[in-house]
Order: structure tokens, then sequence, then C-alpha cells
């Protein structure tokens, strides 16, 4: 309603986007706003602020010892090779658990620092760190014996597949006969 009654009619309407504040205004905004220089709907006016609570919040975090900045959006965590990893959980623990540290150093999450090293620790072995999903490789036979039960599961495999193509044509042969042997019945086919 106050954009309106100031003549802004356009900022009435919806924003495709969120505005955007650069650093600097948003200070000169909290100093404006903080030494009663100017009443709050002029400093909204003065430095085109869509509202008063988007002030007071800024006004809280300088009250708080933090500049007013955008928040940062969280990235995609980058791919770290095995080797990282050990490199990252050898570094964690080298500094005391100093998860926060090394997720800063090493570009990564703090959680992902927390979980490798966890891992390591239970397991105690970096083998624990390797990365297992997706599909398997199948693993080689270890002796003649297990050779031959694997060839004996896909034979049978490769028979079931076979016999129900099989029963699967005999079916389809079967329906096409059946027009066939009626071919006088002309009520399927009367309007």
């Amino acid at each position: 309603m106050q954009q309106y009654l100031t003549g802004r009619l356009a900022n009435l309407e919806r924003p495709v986007h969120n505005r955007r504040y650069p650093k600097k205004l948003k200070l000169r905004a909290v100093r404006d706003y903080r030494n009663h220089r100017l009443p709050t709907k002029e400093i909204l006016l003065k430095y085109d602020i869509r509202g008063l609570s988007q002030l007071r919040n800024w006004v809280i975090l300088y009250n708080n010892g933090k500049e007013p900045v955008r928040k940062r959006v969280r990235k995609m965590g980058r791919k770290v090779s095995y080797d990282e990893k050990i490199e990252i959980v050898k570094w964690v623990l080298k500094h005391n658990h100093d998860y926060k540290q090394a997720a800063q150093k090493f570009d990564i999450t703090y959680s992902r620092a927390y979980a490798w090293t966890q891992k390591y620790e239970q397991a105690n072995d970096w083998t624990a760190l390797k990365d297992r999903r997706g599909k398997t490789r199948g693993r080689q036979p270890a002796d003649h014996e297990e050779q031959l039960l694997k060839e004996i599961r896909d034979l049978k495999a490769k028979l079931r597949e076979r016999e129900v193509q099989i029963a699967f044509s005999k079916k389809l042969i079967e329906i096409s006969n059946r027009e066939v042997k009626r071919p006088n019945d002309i009520k399927r086919f009367k309007k």
C-alpha cells in the first residue's frame, strides 16, 4: 500500500527476481537508520528498498557485529578421488579433528570431511573410503567348481527365456488361427 501511496505503481507488480542490493548501499541505509538522520520511510525511498523488514534485518545483522551481505548459495560438491580422501582424513587426524579447517582448505563440506574420518576410524582401514556405488562388475570364479555352477545358472536362465519365447509364439499362432476358423462370422463386422 505504501508503494501505491508514494506513486510507485511499478513496484506493485511482482518482481521476476529477488532484488539485490550492493554492500555499500546496505551499510549507508543502516547508518542513516541508526543515526536517525532520516525517517524510515524516507530511507526506504532514498535507497529504493522494497520493505521495512528488509532494512530491519540489515540493522539486526549490523548490531550483532555482522555486515549485511548476501547469503551464500551452497554449491554442488566437487568430485574427490580416493587418494584425495586419504589425504584429507590424514590431515584431519593430524590437526586434532578440525573438520572446519579441512573443509576450507580442501574445498569440501564439513559433513564430508567428518563422514570420511568416521568411516576410517570405525573400520581402521583405508578401503572404507572407497566409493562402492553403481553397478559392480562380476568377479571371476575362484575355482573350477564355481565356474561350472555359474555356467549352469547362465544356461538355466537362457533356457527359461527360450521357453517364454516359445510359449508366446504358440499363443500368438493360436489367436491368429481363431480368426481363420470363423471367416463366415459376420456379426463382428456389422455396423
